[in-house]
């Protein structure tokens, strides 16, 4: 396991709370595992997958 960085911008909110002492299994209740695009947005995404070490990112999934 990887240490948690600091920006948990990018994070969803189970993730970034997970963070934080004591809340370290809300990392189970991350559903941002995939990018989802906006339909006919070219690209544009309508919800970025969360960044937090603790998922696999599989690319084009």
């Amino acid at each position: 396991m990887t240490a948690p960085t600091d920006d948990t911008s990018t994070m969803s909110a189970e993730c970034a709370l997970a963070h934080q002492p004591g809340y370290a299994k809300l990392h189970q209740d991350c559903r941002q595992t995939r990018d989802v695009p906006l339909p006919h947005g070219r690209g544009i995404l309508l919800i970025p997958r969360c960044t937090c070490s603790h998922h696999r990112y599989t690319p084009g999934r």
